[in-house]
């Protein structure tokens, strides 16, 4: 399932459509950015994806349960990397 998403998976969603699971309860992600990256894993059109949540609770770096509107429960390996004052962003590697 994983190899099938593509970047435009991701392109469009409305904000908060996205979600993942937590000890401290469910909250919802958005899509601030999707780019392609080069090509040079097995992975036919590699892309990044940034997502961005609340604050709190930060997630740490590792895999997560994120639903999908329309691809479902998606376990993704994401990594924080910014703290903004609107919250918390991941980064999440398709190669």
């Amino acid at each position: 399932m994983l190899d099938q998403l593509t970047r435009q998976d991701f392109e469009g969603l409305a904000p908060g459509a996205l979600t993942v699971d937590h000890p401290a309860g469910r909250f919802a992600l958005s899509v601030v950015e999707a780019r392609d990256l080069p090509p040079i894993s097995p992975r036919q059109l590699p892309f990044a994806i940034v997502l961005e949540g609340p604050a709190e609770p930060l997630l740490p770096q590792g895999i997560h349960a994120l639903a999908h509107p329309h691809r479902g429960s998606l376990e993704l390996f994401m990594v924080p990397i910014a703290h903004t004052a609107r919250g918390s962003q991941y980064e999440v590697i398709f190669n």
